[in-house]
């Protein structure tokens, strides 16, 4: 399991945001084997853009210099490494670290040659430290006989031959990134859906998140990184507004079902979601959160009120801003979100569907 540094992060409200209640046994079609693969083939892989080693979810999980020095001194001391975790599209030839990402990322970042130096430490070979990568790249002697053994190094992989098509093989990988960063800073659930459903529906949930009234009404700070969680919650926007018949009590796989079926929209729907969703966060801003709220708002109340304000847009769109703050007051005080009421089975069926339901007819009043 690779180390990674602890992240600022919000406190979360409820456990969706991080726990995989798909249950999803493995499909009888995908094939696990183990392989051995030199850093030179891997670094090949990766320059040919066949391995994915950087999926936009982990890009701020990054070993200190000194951990990635410390790698790189393992494998020219041939030390044990630990297997990694590679899923395989075979149809497309494509393939993503599951597990391994540091691994994998000290491993070009040295072979490509880059101007990073390599850290001084006292249990490492003092050859390494203050020199940078691309000197030993194209060193003579013994120095290139150092990046030669990294070079030549073999490891262990763990391969999931998968058909990334089907639906039922991205939800088993859902369940594999979950087992596999179970402990540390581990991915939560719309990191991992960032990499396994990626496309036109999962960047413009990207790009939503950097609206400017979207951020106002979450409180969220320029330099603060808020890792997906509340792209998550633009995504429950849309599968709740559009899907709520569908819910079936499991918020992580009705999600990961949402993203599925909707990876890849055409242009023209893609465009009234966005129109769509700015002019709810709009709407609720100007008449409810003008100088933003006072402090966080529940995930149960954020996603009700988003959906109950765009079920009856062009009502809250005619009312006076009083109105519309007095029928969020309304929401508040409800006894559909009330503490005891969300304290427990916050995903259940009656009770998901009895919140949307009270929103919708407090927005309409």
């Amino acid at each position: 399991m690779d180390e990674q540094p602890e992240l600022e992060i919000e406190e979360l409200d409820d456990p969706d945001f991080t726990e995989d209640d798909t249950n999803e046994a493995p499909p009888s079609d995908i094939v696990a084997f183990n392989e051995l693969r030199s850093c030179a083939d891997l670094y090949r892989m990766f320059d040919k853009g066949i391995l994915d080693i950087q999926p936009e979810f982990q890009r701020d999980f990054v070993w200190p210099a000194g951990a990635q020095t410390r790698f790189i001194d393992s494998l020219i001391k041939q030390l044990p490494i630990p297997s990694m975790c590679f899923a395989l599209d075979y149809k497309r030839d494509r393939w993503i670290v599951i597990d391994g990402l540091q691994r994998m990322s000290t491993i070009t970042r040295f072979l490509q040659g880059s101007d990073w130096r390599l850290s001084k430490l006292d249990d490492t070979d003092p050859r390494l430290g203050g020199k940078s990568a691309a000197h030993f790249k194209n060193a003579e002697g013994a120095d290139k006989a150092l990046f030669s053994r990294v070079e030549n190094q073999s490891l262990p992989i763990n391969v999931l031959r998968c058909d990334f098509s089907k639906k039922a093989h991205k939800e088993y990988l859902f369940t594999i990134f979950h087992r596999l960063n179970s402990g540390g800073s581990k991915l939560n659930n719309q990191e991992i859906r960032n990499c396994i459903y990626g496309g036109p529906l999962n960047d413009l949930l990207k790009d939503l998140d950097t609206y400017p009234a979207w951020r106002k009404l979450n409180r969220m700070e320029p330099d603060k990184n808020y890792r997906f969680v509340k792209q998550e919650m633009i995504l429950r926007y849309f599968a709740f507004k559009n899907d709520l018949g569908k819910y079936k009590g499991q918020v992580a796989k009705f999600l990961n079902d949402y993203m599925h079926e909707n990876q890849s929209p055409p242009q023209e729907r893609l465009n009234e979601m966005e129109k769509d969703f700015k002019r709810t966060i709009d709407a609720v801003v100007k008449n409810i959160f003008p100088n933003g709220p006072e402090g966080r708002i529940p995930t149960s109340v954020l996603e009700a009120m988003l959906v109950a304000v765009a079920d009856n847009i062009e009502h809250v769109e005619a009312q006076e801003p009083a109105k519309v703050k007095a029928n969020y007051d309304a929401l508040r005080a409800d006894d559909n979100f009330r503490d005891e009421a969300v304290a427990e089975g916050l995903s259940k069926i009656e009770k998901v569907t009895n919140r949307f339901a009270a929103a919708r007819q407090i927005f309409s009043s």
